[in-house]
């Protein structure tokens, strides 16, 4: 995925949430403000830099030796989504509240996969239903939808 689909899908999970009983804000992401809570396997859009240290930091980095042999090369997934991605947050914690955000592809993802989730005798999770493409999940919400009215 990349952050032009995650962008797509999340325009596409927005109206769903609601009537799933998420009432968590909807806004849309500013530049470099928010963070979207998905893992973004597309390289192309990876973020690149320069460091002189070696140490790989963040989930999914990848650094190689600069050509000019004066520190490296690093690469890692993007954390910010595009400007205008749909995100969902909330204020949570009750000593110290936190602003809490994702976007709402990755809300719809969570609220669809834990629903169709049986847990077994030695508490294993057990998938009731399949989920791996973006048009299941929608279909699970539709259905989901459809069982609450």
């Amino acid at each position: 995925m990349n952050l032009r689909i995650l962008k797509k899908l999340s325009k596409r999970a927005a109206p769903l949430l609601p009537l799933l009983g998420d009432d968590r804000k909807q806004f849309r992401s500013a530049k470099h403000d928010n963070y979207h809570g998905c893992y973004i396997t597309a390289r192309k859009h990876f973020e690149r830099g320069r460091s002189v240290h070696a140490d790989l930091i963040i989930q999914g980095e990848i650094k190689n030796p600069a050509a000019d042999g004066r520190g490296w090369i690093y690469m890692h997934p993007p954390s910010h989504p595009r400007k205008g991605t749909i995100m969902v947050g909330a204020v949570s914690g009750y000593y110290e509240p936190e602003w809490d955000e994702e976007c709402a592809w990755s809300a719809l993802c969570q609220l669809v996969h834990w629903h169709f989730i049986d847990i077994d005798d030695e508490g294993e999770p057990r998938p009731t239903r399949r989920l791996f493409y973006p048009s299941e999940v929608f279909a699970a919400a539709r259905d989901m939808i459809t069982e609450i009215k």
